[in-house]
C-alpha cells in the first residue's frame, strides 16, 4: 500500500507464514518467546525476553539483545552491545530470520557530501554520561569471555532503558554509555527530564545486579554526569544508516563531570544547568551537595552537584 511506503518494519519468517510488523518512531518493538513480546517467536531457542528493536525521536534504529541465553546475530555476527541497523540488515534469532525494512531518509536543510547526508540544528539537549569504575582492573580479574558476556548484558540493558525513556540517541565508548535528549522547546519539559533521571536510576540498578546475574567476584560501579545545554544535533550518517549525535561544549562538559565523580567521591556529578533546569519541577537541594571540581581543559574550577545513586532513585520519584 502506498501508505506504507515510508514507513519502517521487520519482515520474518513464522510458521512457514511471511508476517510484516510496521515500526513506528518513538515506539520500541520486543522479541522473544513470550506472548507479552511484539514479535512472537514460537521456537525453544528463543529466550522469554529476547531481543529489542527501538526507533529514536531522531530516526534511527537500534537492535539490543537482551542477554539472551543463545544470542542474537546481525548480518552473522553477535550482538554484543546496541547496534544501529540499516535497510536489507538480516536479524538471526533462534531459527527464525527477521529483515529490517527502513524508511527512505527524509530531513530538512541536508547538505550532500558524496552518500554522507549532514543535516544539522542547535538544540537544547540534556546529555548521560556513565562509566563503569575501575574497568581494567575488572578486565584482568574475571577475563576476556566473562566481561564479554558482562558488557552484552550491561550494554543491553542499557539500550532497552534508554529506548524506553525516551534518549534520541545513544553512544557505547569503550566501556561508558553517553545519550542525549532533545528538548523540544527552550524550556525542558518535566517528562523529558523525569526520563532522563528515570534512565539514570535503572542503569544504577542494572550496574548494582551484575554481581550476581553474571558471577562476578565483586560489586560494579559506575560514575555518571549529566549536563544541559546547546548544541548541534546532526545525522552524521548516510542514507541507509544514520547516526545522529550531538557535538557541544555542553556534552563535553558532561563527560568531564562523570570524571569528577571520582574526585569528589560520589556517584553522580550535575551541570550546574541540569539543576537550573530542574529547579522548575523540584528543589534538588537536600539530594545533591555543591562541590567546586575542577575539570581537564577548563581553566577555572566550577561548582557542581554531587549525589548518590540514592539521590537519583528519589529525584525519579519527585518527577514522576
Amino acid at each position: 500500500m502506498a501508505g506504507d511506503a515510508f514507513q519502517a518494519y521487520l519482515l520474518a519468517q513464522i510458521d512457514g507464514r511471511e508476517e510484516r510488523f510496521p515500526l513506528e518512531t518513538g515506539m520500541v518493538c520486543r522479541i522473544g518467546r513470550g506472548e507479552e513480546n511484539s514479535v512472537v517467536l514460537g521456537d525453544n531457542l528463543v529466550s522469554r525476553r529476547h531481543a529489542l528493536l527501538q526507533c529514536t525521536q531522531g530516526g534511527e534504529y537500534f537492535l539490543v539483545d537482551l542477554g539472551s541465553r543463545n544470542g542474537t546475530l546481525l548480518n552473522g555476527r553477535r550482538v554484543t552491545a546496541p547496534v544501529t541497523l540499516k535497510t536489507g540488515d538480516r536479524i538471526s534469532i533462534g531459527s527464525c530470520e527477521i529483515e529490517f525494512q527502513g524508511p527512505p531518509a527524509i530531513a530538512e536543510d541536508k547538505a550532500s557530501f558524496g552518500e554522507t547526508m549532514l543535516a544539522v540544528s542547535q538544540r537544547l539537549i540534556t546529555v548521560l554520561v556513565a562509566d563503569i569504575r575501575d574497568f581494567t582492573g575488572l578486565s584482568r580479574r574475571i577475563g576476556e569471555a566473562r566481561l564479554s558476556e558482562m558488557m552484552s548484558v550491561f550494554f543491553g540493558e542499557c539500550g532497552r532503558v534508554l529506548a524506553e525513556h525516551g534518549a534520541w540517541g545513544q553512544k557505547y565508548i569503550g566501556d561508558a554509555v553517553m545519550a542525549f535528549w532533545v528538548h523540544q522547546r527552550e524550556t525542558p519539559e518535566r517528562r523529558e527530564l523525569a526520563g532522563v533521571f528515570a534512565s539514570l536510576a535503572e542503569i544504577f540498578d542494572t550496574a548494582a545486579g551484575l554481581q550476581k546475574r553474571v558471577g562476578l567476584d565483586a560489586a560494579i560501579r559506575i560514575g555518571a554526569g549529566v549536563n544541559t545545554g546547546l548544541a548541534s544535533v546532526a545525522n552524521i550518517g548516510s542514507v541507509a544508516a544514520s547516526d545522529y549525535t550531538a557535538v557541544s561544549e555542553a556534552v563535553n562538559l558532561a563527560f568531564r563531570l562523570e570524571t569528577a565523580t571520582k574526585e569528589v567521591g560520589c556517584d553522580v556529578v550535575l551541570g550546574q544547568e541540569t539543576v537550573a533546569r530542574l529547579a522548575q519541577f523540584a528543589d534538588v537541594s537536600h539530594l545533591f551537595d555543591v562541590r567546586t571540581v575542577t575539570l581537564k581543559g577548563y581553566e577555572n574550577p566550577m561548582p557542581a552537584y554531587a549525589g548518590r545513586a540514592e539521590s537519583v532513585a528519589e529525584l525519579r520519584r519527585i518527577l514522576a
